[in-house]
Order: C-alpha cells, then structure tokens, then sequence
C-alpha cells in the first residue's frame, strides 16, 4: 500500500496543533479528559480558583463538589445558559466564562477576561467502548466547545466522509454528542472546505456550509480560496473562528437556543459583524455601509446580530451609538427580529417594535427615550422630523431592503429627523447607516456602497451564486420554459383617425384580457400543473400565477376554475387589496376566498390550497418553502423578475430534493437571465451621480424661463415659518407657473415636467449622500418643484376613453423553449444612467387601420403586446445615443444630416441582425426600404432637434 501524502491523523492533525498554539491555545492530554461531564476538570477549577476565589471559600466544598454541583446545574439548564450567565451553587453564581470588558472602565472585568483559557485535546474517546474517538475537541475554560472530524483529500476522503462519521457513528446520548449538555458545535473538515452543525441527530442531522466563500467580487462563490503559507483552506477555523476572543464572543453574543436548537452564525454572518466592528472602531467618522446578502443569507439573524452589537458597542470609553434603529416595512420582519433579538440576550425595555397599530409619536417618544433597538417603518419618520430638531442621539439606522427604501422624501425625512443639526450643511456627523440588499440598484450603490478604483461596492458580500452553491437557496433559471401567444388583429368597425399611444395602450388592453387569449393560457397553465405539479413535494407542492393587474387576477382565476370544473379539484385562491369591479361586479379578495385577508398564507399552506393568483401582493416579501411552480404572465425585468422569481427559490427542508419550474408566457428568456446577471455575484457602480448633474438640470429649466428665483425664495421662505396664511399666500405663485406650463406644446410640456421631475430626484440623492451642500438657490428651487408637481399630477392626462373595436383571432399559445441548468453569466457593473435622457416623442396621429396593417400585415409578426413597435424604439434609442449621429447633429444641418442618419441606421439595423428577440424585424426591415422609410423618417427630426441641443 502506498503511503498517503498528507495523512490526517499523522500530518494534518498535528499541523493543525501547532496553528492553534499560534493562537494562545494550549494543548492537554486526553487523560484529563472526563467523558461522563465532557469537560476538563482541572482546568475548569482552576480558572475557578484564579477569578472567583472568593466565591468557592465562601461554599466550603471540595473540587470534586463543585464540579458535582456544577454539573447538577448544567443537566437542569443547559450547557449554553450556564456558559452565558454562569451557574448558582447555594445562592452563589460562578462565572463559567467572563466575557470581555468593552467600556474600558472595569479593570477587574478587564483581569478576569483575561483569565479565561482555551485548550484542545485530540483523540478524545467520548464513549466507554472508546469506539467513538474525535480528532481534535477545543474547551472553553475546561467545558467541551467545538468537536472537529478531519479528513484528507490525499487519503481518498474528504469533508463528506467526516459528516457521514458524524451520523453514523456517533451517539448523540453519549455527552460530548449530546447537543444540550456536551459540545456546542461540530466541524467536519477536509483541507478545502468546512462544514458545522450544533445537532447531532443520527441520519437526520443537518450539516451547514461554513466557508469563506471562493474568489472575490465578481468572481464569488461557494467554497474556499487557496492562500499560500496555509497548510489548508479551512485555516481560518484555527485563526479566526476558535480563538479565545472569538469563542467567548460566540458564547456571549452570538450563539443562542432556539427551541432547543443552538443557533450558530455562518460564516459570513460572523464576519460581517466583526467587520463592521472593526471597521467602526478603526474610523472616527460616522460612514455608511452596504451589505449584499443573498436571500438565503439567514438576513433576519443577520441584522438582529449585527444591532445588538452596534447597541452594545463602546468607542474610545463612550458609547458609539445612543440608539440603533430598525427600518423595515414588513410587520412579520419586525416580529421576528424582535423575537431574534430577545434570544441573544433578553433585556427589559432593550427593543421596542413599532408596527402599523403604532404612531409616529410613539417613535418620537422611543428616540427620545434613548430605547436601545427600535423597529419601525420609514414612513413614520416624515411626521416627527420637525419636532426632533437639533436632536444629537448618536444613531445606527439599519435599514432593511435598502434598494427600495433609501430614495425619496421619507428618507431624507429620516436623515433630517436624526441629523445632530438639523438641515445642516453637510453631512449628518452623529448616524451610520447600514443598508442591506440583495438587489442594491444604482442609487443604493451610490448612497451606501465604499468606493474602490473608481467603483462603488458593497461593504460585505454574500452572493447569490454562493447561495445558490451552497445549497441554502435553489437556482430558480434551472427549470425556465417560454411560450409564444400567436394571434391577429381584425378591425370591426371603420375608419377612424386616433392619437397613436392611446390607441396602443387601447389595443393592448383589449389583448391582455382577451378571453381567447386567457382560455388558451390557462388550459396550458391547469394541464401542467396536473401533469408535473400536483405530484412535486409529495402532493404538497404550490403554484403562482402572476398575472398583470387586479383585473387580470380576476379573469385568470376565473378561467382556471371553469375549466378544472370536472376535470381538477385544485382550489385555486386569490390574492389582491381592496376592490375591484369587473364587468360590473364589484370583487374583493376575501369575497372570492371566502377567508379573511389575514388568513391566506396559512389556508395557502394547506395540502389542497396549491394555485394562488397574483398581481403585486405576494409577488414580493413572501416566504412559502413549498412553492415550486410559477406562471408568469407579466412582463418582468431587472429587480422586479428578481425578487418575483425569487419567491422560488426557498429550500424545504421538509423535502430536499425540492426543484422549480417556470412557465413564461411573456418574457424573453435571455432579459430574465440579464436581469439576474448583476446581481448574482458582487453588483458594482461605475460613476455616480454629482453636483454636475444637479446643475446641468437646472440650466434646462432655467431655459424654460418659469421658475423665478425671488418667487421661489419667497414660497421656500413661506413654508419654512408655515402659519394659517402661507396656502394663500403662495398659490398665485403655483397658479401663474401651471399656466404657463399648460401654454407649453405638448413635446416641451412633456419635457420640462420630466426636468422638474429629474431634479427633484438629483437634489434628494445628493442630499442623502452628502448633506445639504447646495446653495440656497437650489435648495428653494427644490422645495418649489416639489409642491408644484404635486399639482401637476393630474393636469393634462389625456382621455383614455377611445371607443376602438377590435377582434383577436387565430390565437395560438405555443411551446417555445425550456431552458434546463444555464448557468447566469455575471454582469456586475452598473452604469448611472444621465438623468433626464429624453425619449423619442412618438405622439403623431395616425389611422387606426395603418396601426393595425403594421403589426399584423406588414411585418408578418404577431407578438403579443405590441412587441415588434418595442423593437422600433430599441433602434431608435440607439441612434439617439450614436456619438456618430451626435457628433453630426452639432456641426451640420437637417438636410445634411439626413445621409448620416439613413446610414447609421442601416449599420445598427445590420449589427443586430442576429439579435435573439428582433432579429427577423431587423432582416425583414433590411430588405423593404420602403418599411424603413415609413417607421423611421418621422423619427429623424425628432432625434436630430434632442442631439443638437445636447
């Protein structure tokens, strides 16, 4: 037999030793190992003996004694309690571990701390046969913490080896195994990746992923990097993770039971917490952070964690932070994170929740009150910011899905409410803010992301792709089919002239609840889930159908129940707020159900409830480990397919084997698949947006000659000392700019709204991220915009009531393609697109009947929803953006620059022949001069008067 190049117990083992002696870890025997109280006595006495001497005299009993009572109160309590508070011998407590003094003022905390004593013994017999022998167990103090099974992949085994040993040949009655009185946690390791879990429980235990992660940024995934001078992958086990600071700071402030399982942080959960840590007291100033985690990540741990530590956190003797606020819009979100909370170490008056049955007084009176951990909804700040001012608590805000919550008025509500001086001139100097996403978009890139090499990037990052890896989150692209609906238009009434866009919008209604088309959907939808569905998960697996709108939630599901009527007994239910009318008939959802609102997930969860029809509710912020079917029928793309595809991917552990399907009836594969790419490893922001931008905007308004200066001053002024008579003071301000506004042609009233619209935007996210630099100037231009768009929300809507009659026939729904195992290619860098890019105005009139000869005669295409127009405007914004047609736009006129239009066209009709989606339009288009003449000419001056101006 030959010999093994790195064996485990000779080589590794021993290597592993001499790391850990590295670290201040000291070596025992196994002989002082007592297998019946899976300790070493010796040493626990005498860290006994050298911090609380006092306290044994006092009892008068001899080591063994103590032991004896101590063990009493460890079989009563548990092992994690007793290493948490300690153990009561005669109405004495003995500390079992100290933790470590944080406000620099205990010295006799500051001596004890450094008295505790971390140890390992190998080859640890843990039963009375001495079949069961563990590689390496490390003590806290003389208590068994942490169990490691080794292996070498050079002997032919590795990690998974060490697990099955764990389940099959080890006895969790024995009290090392034993996951309420022995050892903490248990390690399976080889020399590439680790593996832990806190419940041995034979063949049942469930082993969970604990590595680093492999590669970096763009490049992250599951596993470990291979770092030169380590004798294995995994070292960072015996340098980071079972160290004495680290141990004691995993007893006291991390690890926790949760009915009667410990709950032990992965690793990325430990180390966003000691990185935030360490960074915070490496840095005087009070920084923003991102946080990119996975769904999948264990989030809800992940931020009770990380506020508890922030609540706990001293700097330089004085406390960091007064307070630590929860933003999050979701009351189960604030229930659980309280609950997690309160299982790390449960304190009176600690954390209070504030859901919707609580005012925004209540928070007031909470910030003021210096409550340690509030959780509340962003909304409430917008109605206490003006009687907080000049407020200087020291604040943590750790705001939840910060990729919806971090733009706009209530977060610069929040930022105003808590800034130590009120609409300060720069940046608040008292709040950090930690933003956690899975999904960041460009703005919270920007708002919280570090900058490196000109990138703005998350702080900490678990990714999608090493979720998806390790098995805490399913790939939910594996199992993707695409349906094409094939269909005519005919027109059944006569010639009529219309405004072009309602037309399209009109004649896209009518197609979307077309009952042809909703019939032909369904009959798919109902056979497939009787065919694959209704078996997955034991019977037990659930479907969603995410429809467009209400109304087409209504008319789906009542397709699906007339045509399972004799065929399927599924019981389909329905989720959407409020009420909608129907042909007449006034819906609710909990009419339909015949439940209450309250009551959906759990009548969901239901074997026989397994179809649920959606539109946005559900669509986001739902947890059900047993949906395993979506049916799309709504065009989705960027964030929005992410997390709506998403509500897929959750693992069953019920059922482990758990896949997913989807069934696409409208989107493209490839844009799903574009839409995952930035965000399934690191997203990353190129540029930003900067004062430049702001006042490029403002230039254009000025150019408009409306807004005024001294009217502006004179509205901001009013409404900063806003009495009884400030509304009529103001008005004729806001009345004398809508007037002209509405004397606008329709192309410029379009555009300037977008200018107005723009600027508000710019000036909100500059203000988050840096404070309020800006002049006074713009600072009241600002504050004139946004009352004045409020006004104009309603002005010049053009009437949706055009009487079109149509026909729909020769509707086909085909099978198009499934996309099984693709793997998502990462795109990770995000460009800031220029606010107030402008869009072609297309608004012309046009003959119904030319509409419809163009999408159906003409072009031979029937795609749904009017695509082959998309595909016009996708050329369209192409040429706007040629530097080409650009360039030309500025140094020649219109006749001139018509060759050079009509030949860019011809080159990018060219370059995106081959396109997947439109690439037959582009060849027919290539081959009729006379199409490309009739769709594009209206175009060129449209496109030639916004490049000359820019």
């Amino acid at each position: 037999m030959s010999k093994t190049i790195y064996d485990e117990k000779r080589q590794y083992q021993a290597d592993i030793i001499k790391e850990f002696a590295k670290n201040g870890v000291v070596e025992r025997n196994a002989k002082y190992y007592d297998k019946n109280l899976a300790m070493d006595k010796e040493i626990l006495l005498e860290f006994l003996k050298s911090t609380q001497e006092k306290e044994l005299n006092s009892l008068g009993l001899k080591g063994d004694e103590i032991i004896s009572k101590i063990n009493d109160y460890i079989i009563k309590n548990g092992i994690l309690e007793c290493l948490k508070n300690g153990v009561m011998i005669n109405n004495t407590n003995l500390e079992l571990v100290y933790n470590k003094e944080s406000s620099g003022f205990n010295a006799d905390l500051a001596q004890k701390y450094e008295k505790n004593k971390i140890t390992i013994i190998q080859e640890v017999n843990a039963d009375n046969e001495n079949k069961e022998r563990v590689d390496l167990v490390v003590f806290v103090n003389g208590v068994a913490f942490a169990c490691m099974e080794l292996k070498s992949n050079y002997s032919g085994q590795d990690y998974k080896d060490a697990i099955k040993q764990y389940k099959e040949d080890r006895n969790p009655q024995n009290r090392l195994f034993d996951n309420r009185l022995g050892a903490i946690v248990f390690f399976a390791l080889d020399l590439y990746e680790c593996y832990m879990t806190t419940k041995l429980e034979k063949s049942k235990t469930k082993f969970l992923a604990f590595n680093k992660g492999k590669g970096s940024g763009s490049e992250t995934g599951a596993g470990n990097d291979e770092i030169e001078g380590k004798i294995s992958n995994v070292w960072y086990l015996w340098e980071e993770v079972l160290v004495k600071d680290n141990i004691i700071d995993l007893i006291k402030n991390f690890i926790f039971d949760d009915k009667g399982v410990m709950i032990f942080p992965r690793y990325h959960q430990m180390d966003l917490v000691h990185k935030v840590k360490s960074d915070i007291l490496k840095n005087s100033e009070y920084k923003n952070y991102l946080i990119q985690h996975s769904a999948g990540s264990g989030k809800t741990k992940s931020i009770a964690w990380l506020a508890y530590m922030l609540a706990s956190l001293y700097k330089d003797g004085s406390v960091r932070y007064e307070s630590v606020i929860i933003v999050t819009d979701r009351i189960v979100v604030d229930r659980q994170l309280q609950n997690e909370i309160n299982k790390i170490k449960h304190q009176e008056g600690f954390i209070k929740a504030l859901g919707d049955e609580n005012s925004s007084k209540d928070l007031k009176d909470a910030i003021k009150n210096s409550v340690k951990i509030i959780i509340s909804t962003i909304q409430k700040f917008s109605y206490i910011k003006d009687e907080l001012k000049n407020f200087n608590t020291k604040c943590a805000v750790i705001i939840d899905e910060a990729h919806s919550s971090t733009s706009g008025s209530n977060m610069e509500a929040l930022i105003d409410t808590l800034s130590a001086e009120f609409g300060a001139k720069n940046k608040p100097k008292n709040i950090s803010l930690f933003g956690f996403t899975a999904t960041p978009k460009k703005s919270t890139l920007q708002i919280f992301g570090k900058e490196i090499d000109g990138m703005f990037a998350p702080f900490h990052l678990y990714s999608m792709k090493q979720a998806i890896e390790e098995g805490y989150i399913l790939n939910v692209l594996d199992n993707y089919t695409t349906y094409n609906t094939l269909y005519n238009i005919v027109l059944n009434s006569s010639d009529k002239e219309v405004e072009q866009n309602q037309a399209k919008r009109k004649i896209r209604d009518i197609i979307k609840h077309n009952t042809d088309i909703i019939k032909s959907r369904v009959a798919v939808i109902a056979e497939h889930f009787a065919n694959i569905g209704s078996d997955m998960l034991g019977s037990k697996a659930k479907a969603m159908v995410v429809c467009e709108d209400i109304e087409s939630v209504i008319r789906y599901y009542q397709a699906f129940c007339e045509y399972c009527v004799g065929r399927y007994d599924f019981k389909p239910l329905i989720a959407f707020s409020g009420q909608k009318e129907v042909d007449e008939v006034e819906y609710s959802e909990s009419g339909i159900n015949g439940i209450s609102e309250a009551s959906l997930p759990s009548e969901f969860n239901k074997d026989e409830r397994r179809v649920l029809f959606v539109a946005n509710k559900y669509q986001t912020g739902f947890d059900q480990n047993k949906l395993c079917i979506m049916y799309v029928i709504k065009a989705l793309s960027g964030i929005t397919a992410v997390q709506t595809l998403s509500r897929l991917n959750r693992i069953c552990p019920e059922f482990p084997h758990k896949t997913t399907f989807v069934l696409d009836f409208v989107n493209k594969f490839d844009d799903i698949m574009a839409s995952f790419a930035p965000y399934y490893t690191q997203t990353m922001l190129k540029d930003g947006i900067d004062m430049a931008d702001l006042l490029d905007i403002n230039a254009k308004i000025d150019g408009y000659n409306i807004l005024m200066p001294l009217e502006e001053k004179i509205v901001a002024d009013a409404i900063a000392n806003i009495d009884d008579n400030t509304q009529t003071m103001i008005r004729p301000y806001f009345t004398k700019a809508i007037t002209q506004i509405n004397n606008l042609d329709d192309k410029h009233k379009v555009e300037f709204k977008g200018l107005l619209t723009n600027y508000k935007k710019i000036f909100l996210h500059l203000k988050i991220i840096f404070g309020d630099i800006s002049s006074d100037k713009l600072n009241n231009r600002y504050t004139f915009i946004e009352i004045l768009l409020k006004q104009l929300t309603n002005e010049n809507r053009s009437s949706e009531n055009i009487d079109i009659d149509i026909g729909v026939i020769n509707v086909q729904v085909l099978k198009n393609q499934t996309h099984t195992k693709e793997s998502i290619k990462p795109d990770p860098v995000m460009e800031m697109s220029p606010f107030g890019s402008m869009k072609i105005d297309s608004s012309k009139l046009e003959k119904l009947s030319i509409i419809v000869k163009k999408i159906n005669d003409n072009l031979s295409l029937n795609m749904e929803e009017n695509s082959q127009i998309q595909a016009i405007i996708n050329i369209s914004e192409k040429l706007l953006n040629s530097t080409k047609l650009q360039s030309g736009a500025k140094n020649n006129n219109k006749d001139d620059f018509t060759k050079l239009y009509n030949d860019e066209l011809n080159d990018i009709l060219t370059d995106n022949y081959n396109d997947a989606q439109f690439g037959a339009l582009y060849g027919q288009l290539l081959n009729n001069q006379t199409y490309i003449d009739e769709i594009f000419i209206p175009f060129r001056d449209n496109i030639y008067d916004i490049l000359e101006k820019r």
